[in-house]
């Protein structure tokens, strides 16, 4: 790994407050049961459950909402919001973390994850949202962060494989 990827692999972690820290290991360590090996059964009992279903209610009363989500490939409740734009939330099975983004065109999204990062109420409101409802919104340097965790394919696993994507380089 170069430096510099080393560097800022560390500022990533840096970015999470060590208790936080803990939680999320604790989290992951409890939802793949084996960091080495890891398992994804937990995604199949989560879909089953739906347990965001009423979040999501409060969600389509503010926008339209369409589930993105795909168990094949993430750990994740994905939904796309439709109010002036596209905005994306996504809900992690492995804990109470959740990503907020809006999108500029295919490939870019900004990730909204304070309130200086809001740029209308719409954005506020939903971020607002989440918050009272105990999810803990990340930011790309969050989820940038390093984690020890083996992926297949996945050379340098972050926080967002092991939370919403074990499949998809993080860049």
């Amino acid at each position: 790994m170069s430096e510099m990827k080393k560097r800022n692999s560390a500022d990533a972690k840096l970015s999470w407050p060590w208790q936080a820290w803990d939680e999320l290991m604790q989290n992951v360590r409890i939802a793949y049961e084996d960091l080495r090996n890891p398992r994804r059964a937990f995604a199949l009992t989560a879909a089953r459950q739906q347990p965001y279903r009423d979040l999501i209610g409060a969600l389509g009363a503010m926008a339209s909402v369409t589930d993105d989500t795909d168990i094949n490939c993430d750990v994740c409740f994905t939904y796309m919001l439709e109010l002036d734009g596209l905005f994306f939330v996504r809900l992690s099975m492995v804990g109470p973390y959740v990503t907020f983004a809006r999108s500029h065109d295919e490939r870019a999204v900004k990730f909204i994850h304070s309130h200086a990062t809001c740029s209308s109420d719409f954005e506020r409101d939903v971020l607002r949202l989440l918050m009272t409802r105990g999810f803990r919104v990340l930011s790309d340097v969050q989820l940038a962060a390093a984690i020890d965790l083996t992926f297949p394919g996945i050379e340098h696993a972050k926080v967002y494989n092991a939370l919403f994507s074990p499949e998809e380089e993080w860049s």
